[in-house]
């Protein structure tokens, strides 16, 4: 194990890291979290490090790991950062510092190519149209030559296309050692291989998902690592409430009967099964549209997650939601009654006993520890139950902190301000975090004092305001004339964007090509955006983070409101009311926080170099006229502020 100085010396002016570096800049933010890690390691306690943009928090996490020889897992949110560590950073490292690395990325099952599966669908293949028979034809000489099995290899499919889930395997789907592909299988070679690594990557749902189904493979895998590192972490607590709790789909139960029906069509397969899968696949399908029906129309015009709520719902949610229990588990009880038919079938059986158990308590509603509420697409004509934790704190307390060595919490925004000054004690409280971790706080080498201006308009109407998008747009024009585009226009919701672009596009005023989130795919947008200088782009949620826009493209950062959650979604609901009930002001305990680290994501899109300079806008009167103001700009980076367009000065930019 390397000694202490040798981790501070890489950084150094004339350290190692300089001398394979062209023009390096020395950053001792960077080497002071280095530091921090190795102390971190060597003591075996969780580290809570705010690293500010530009820190350069990859390397400063990855060398102490790498040095140290133990075995560690990276865990990133987005896939941005984490084509970001696998494309550049450890390939660097890799290549000047640690030739004999062994890095190993995981994916989740869903992303390799299942042999069963695939050979089961060729003998007897459905599709949707034309094009997806195209594409399987165009697979099958893939599947012969690949060696990963990572769908990544092929550009084939869309992210959720209905046939790639024929072909892959979720953790109930597979036979595991009873499987006549068990030697070959992909997802136990890439397991076999990541648990010779020294060095794993894998994404936090990947992470929770495995540490949800303990004594299962990946978790095995992952808890023989000594080092986990969470990049992102501030994404936590909401990617882990998705997996300690139950879920009823409709896809599942319809997933279930199609590998049912694929056994039943086999030669071997009697014709008894055959006629009752059928059957009862049919019954099943009409009741799953029934329940599709009554929770589409209980969720009238609100879209995204709603609460599940059985007296609301009326008569026919517990009618149906009964009758499907009783499907499910008369179908497993032939299954059984029917003896070992097949390896696949006995598997299908344990599916549909506990799809009918999860769709029983879900409708029981009997565990106050959780909250239910469910998604329902009139679109895809799905819909899935869910029952999520409402504290996820205890969980990781016993779990991930109680077990492991080190655990490295690490990410832009993790401190909300406190009484004035930076505090973890909200991201504490949130993740369960041990009171003997370390916390360090490792501000930005960017200068946002010269670098940057925050302007906030005043007066200005207030966001509930009738007249609010009106003035947004018509303030926004002004603003864009004068950055000359080159603006990330970030929204709160789909509504306030949508009237703002049309507002914009409407009169036709600003000369500059105006990106709407919806009109193309993401990243087709993004790369849009970076190749069209003086382009604006307009986005909701899934822009305020994980964009990385150096340079002039990107010049200013807009943003209609606070980012505060619906109050009445219903996750964020239940953790309100738990906050109320113990005499808690659940505002500033959990909205407040919550609204600032989202709102620091945002800004954080602006200045990614020393070069960069930019104008943050905010249209939201509330940071100046109610108290809580204070906490955003205190937990903010030391910005000046203008309050007219006019003191903008003209060769800022």
């Amino acid at each position: 194990m390397a000694t202490a100085p040798s981790v501070e010396s890489f950084f150094d002016r004339n350290g190692p890291l300089s001398r394979v570096v062209e023009a390096y800049e020395h950053r001792p933010a960077q080497s002071r979290m280095a530091q921090a890690v190795w102390e971190a390691i060597g003591r075996s306690v969780p580290l809570l490090a705010e690293a500010g943009t530009g820190t350069g928090k990859t390397f400063a996490y990855l060398v102490p790991a790498l040095l140290s020889g133990k075995k560690t897992v990276v865990s990133t949110a987005t896939k941005a950062l984490q084509d970001q560590i696998l494309g550049h950073d450890i390939p660097f490292l890799q290549r000047h510092f640690f030739p004999k690395l062994r890095m190993k990325v995981l994916k989740g099952r869903r992303n390799y190519l299942c042999l069963r599966r695939y050979h089961e669908f060729s003998y007897q293949p459905s599709f949707f149209n034309r094009e997806e028979a195209a594409s399987f034809q165009k697979l099958r000489s893939w599947a012969t030559q690949t060696r990963s099995g990572d769908r990544a290899e092929v550009d084939l499919f869309p992210e959720d296309a209905p046939l790639w889930g024929e072909l892959t395997a979720s953790g109930d789907q597979c036979l595991g050692s009873q499987c006549p592909h068990h030697e070959e299988c992909f997802v136990q070679k890439n397991r076999a291989e990541a648990a010779r690594a020294d060095l794993l990557v894998v994404n936090h749902h990947l992470f929770f998902a495995s540490l949800s189904v303990e004594g299962e493979g990946a978790w095995d895998l992952l808890s023989s690592f000594e080092v986990f590192v969470f990049d992102e972490a501030h994404r936590l607590e909401d990617v882990a409430a998705l997996y300690f709790g139950l879920e009823f789909s409709s896809y599942q139960v319809l997933e279930t009967l199609r590998d049912l029906q694929r056994a039943a069509a086999l030669p071997k397969a009697p014709a008894e099964l055959r006629t009752r899968v059928a059957g009862t696949g049919d019954h099943l399908s009409r009741k799953l549209w029934d329940l599709h029906q009554v929770l589409v129309e209980g969720a009238g015009k609100r879209g995204g997650r709603v609460r599940l709520d059985p007296s609301r719902l009326g008569k026919p949610f517990q009618t149906i939601g009964a009758d499907l229990v009783e499907s499910l588990r008369d179908l497993a009880a032939f299954l059984e009654s029917h003896g070992s038919l097949a390896p696949a079938v006995d598997l299908a059986r344990g599916r549909l006993s506990a799809l009918a158990q999860n769709l029983e308590m879900l409708s029981a509603q009997e565990d106050p520890h959780l909250t239910y509420w469910y998604e329902a697409s009139p679109v895809r004509k799905s819909f899935t139950l869910h029952a999520t934790p409402l504290e996820v704190a205890p969980i990781l307390s016993e779990r991930v902190f109680s077990r492991t060595g080190a655990v490295i919490l690490t990410s832009a925004t993790l401190a909300t301000a406190q009484q004035g000054r930076p505090s973890f004690h909200f991201i504490r409280d949130r993740l369960g975090v041990p009171a003997e971790a370390m916390e360090k706080i490792f501000a930005s080498p960017f200068d946002f004092s010269r670098q940057a201006l925050l302007y906030l308009p005043q007066p200005f109407p207030a966001p509930q305001d009738r007249r609010f998008c009106q003035a947004v747009a018509a303030e926004a024009r002004a603003v864009l004339e004068r950055t000359q585009g080159r603006a990330l226009f970030l929204f709160t919701s789909y509504r306030n964007m949508h009237e703002v672009h049309q507002r914009l596009v409407a009169d036709g005023a600003l000369p500059y090509p105006i990106l709407c989130q919806g009109e193309r795919p993401k990243r087709a947008l993004l790369a849009d955006f970076k190749k069209q200088l003086h382009s604006v782009l307009l986005a909701t949620y899934s822009f305020w983070e994980g964009i990385d826009v150096p340079g002039e493209a990107l010049s200013c950062v807009l943003i209609d409101k606070l980012p505060f959650e619906v109050p009445d979604d219903p996750i964020t609901a239940a953790r309100l009311e738990i906050l109320k009930r113990s005499g808690e002001n659940a505002f500033y305990r959990y909205q407040v926080p919550r609204a600032v680290l989202l709102l620091k994501q945002g800004i954080g899109r602006l200045i990614r170099s020393r070069t960069d300079r930019g104008l943050v806008v905010l249209f939201d009167c509330r940071l100046t006229t109610k108290p809580y103001g204070r906490v955003f700009l205190q937990s903010l980076p030391s910005i000046p502020v203008i309050r007219r367009l006019s003191d903008f000065p003209p060769d800022f930019l």
